[in-house]
């Protein structure tokens, strides 16, 4: 179905930009210069279950580049895997942070609610991409991880090998296989969580039966009603995980300038005003409010604002397949693209030059309308007005 060509949008590649991007995070100060543990080697992206751990271990995947692997941690793992005939290429696996949190001694240490929050945007992107239909939490951490995402009242202690819905898909809550974590759960007690695992879950078909579920609380449902600027917002988002403000409004001015002059009419319907930094649609921050925290998250970056690809999601896009093509078009070429680069392509166009040349007349364009719905301010400034110039082509 083109009507999930945004979504399934070269997966290979979605999975390369979120590693990429890890490679350059650094939103943690003690941790910012450690491996990244995201690669190739954290397993299967086609596979539908996801295991998430507390963090690379220092012996372990700091080491290797690959989690739960060369150490005893990991040989627990590799031990409990395959005493019930799966393999980890099967699977993902992931942590709840991604780098290494060592103690002042050089061991492994405990990652900080703040390090665990501010990597919960990769590990909702990895959730996002992988959409796993069980996600195997390992020990309290992974447990915290999540409920970051969408919250839930799940005990590890009470709900442990329990098949439990989260978030659109299942939960099944486990102990860590750190020989620290024995203590509580010894891994004959272990062996026998992955047993029951096995019984529910295949590694690579997913669900293999239903039972009645315990039901958890949920956040509330979106707004039946979401706007246009919402569903283009959340597409370019899907495509490309995060992004500055700035440049989300470039974008969606480039989608609906293009949308003007291939189909005669904009996609989000609404107007786009001459700012310091060029077009801006007045309505974008208003409806990204209601969309924070569950749709996206937003944060900054050396004092500059973020969006971010939400925890849950609570509608679908609905658009014709020829829109979704256009924003998907425009995406590939220009999504990758700076701040200052793309206020160049958006300078380029003809209503933003038609603004500049009547600013250098001496006239005030600041809060005219570049887009206003159908109309460029070219036509609305031409009486009668002149039909914009046909292009079917992304410059």
């Amino acid at each position: 179905m083109i009507n999930n060509l945004y979504k399934n949008f070269n997966r290979k590649e979605r999975f390369k930009e979120i590693v990429d991007s890890v490679q350059f995070c650094n939103l943690c100060p003690r941790l910012c210069e450690r491996r990244k543990v995201l690669s190739t080697a954290n397993g299967n992206i086609e596979s539908k279950v996801l295991f998430i751990a507390e963090a690379p271990g220092r012996l372990g995947a700091d080491r290797t580049g690959i989690p739960l692997f060369g150490d005893r941690t990991g040989d627990n793992f590799e031990t409990l895997l395959s005493n019930i005939g799966w393999q980890r290429e099967q699977v993902f696996i992931t942590n709840a942070i991604l780098c290494n949190p060592k103690n002042e001694n050089g061991n492994n240490g405990t990652p900080t609610k703040e390090e665990i929050t501010n990597c919960s945007m990769y590990l909702s992107m990895v959730i996002a991409l992988l959409n796993p239909e069980v996600v195997i939490t390992l020990g309290m951490t992974a447990l915290e991880a999540i409920k970051l995402l969408c919250i839930h009242d799940i005990k590890l202690r009470d709900d442990v090998a329990k098949l439990i819905p989260w978030n659109g898909i299942n939960v099944f809550p486990l102990y860590h296989p750190a020989p620290r974590a024995t203590i509580h759960r010894s891994l004959t007690k272990q062996r026998s969580d992955f047993m029951r695992l096995a019984k529910l879950v295949h590694p690579i078909d997913g669900l293999i039966k239903q039972k009645k579920l315990r039901r958890f609380k949920t956040q509330s449902l979106f707004p039946e009603e979401n706007s246009l600027i919402q569903q283009v917002a959340q597409i370019l988002l899907d495509l490309g995980g995060r992004m500055t403000y700035f440049k989300m409004t470039k974008l969606m001015y480039l989608i609906d300038f293009f949308a003007l002059n291939k189909f005669g009419h904009t996609i989000v319907n609404d107007i786009y005003l001459r700012q310091v930094d060029g077009p801006w649609p007045p309505k974008l921050d208003k409806m990204l409010k209601k969309m924070e925290g569950y749709e996206i998250v937003r944060y900054f970056v050396h004092k500059i604002p973020m969006v971010a690809h939400g925890p849950s999601r609570r509608f679908k896009v609905q658009l014709d397949d020829k829109i979704l093509e256009t924003i998907v078009d425009v995406y590939k070429k220009y999504g990758d693209l700076g701040n200052s680069e793309i206020k160049t392509i958006v300078y380029r166009t003809e209503p933003m030059q038609f603004i500049l040349q009547e600013e250098k007349k001496g006239k005030d364009m600041r809060n005219k309308p570049v887009l206003y719905k159908d109309k460029t301010i070219i036509q609305l400034k031409t009486s009668p007005p002149s039909r914009i110039q046909k292009s079917t082509e992304i410059e």
